[in-house]
């Protein structure tokens, strides 16, 4: 399994609903972006990981990178 991790913040990428209905309960934005690898989104090939990576790049202007996970 691979996910996305953001060089510049330390953040995963995560398209978590649980943590986006608590950001949207908090009153605060949300970026799809989590501290913990457990609501970071899964991807099963490292070449979608990577597609995903290169616009989650482009569309925050961060660097983000493809890291395995459990």
């Amino acid at each position: 399994m691979f996910a996305i991790l953001n060089i510049d913040t330390g953040d995963f990428y995560s398209e978590s609903p649980e943590l986006k209905k608590e950001m949207k309960r908090t009153g605060q934005s949300w970026n799809n972006a989590s501290l913990l690898p457990c609501f970071a989104r899964r991807f099963d090939r490292f070449k979608d990981a990577l597609s995903r990576s290169q616009k989650y790049s482009d569309r925050t202007g961060c660097v983000c990178a493809v890291v395995a996970v459990r």
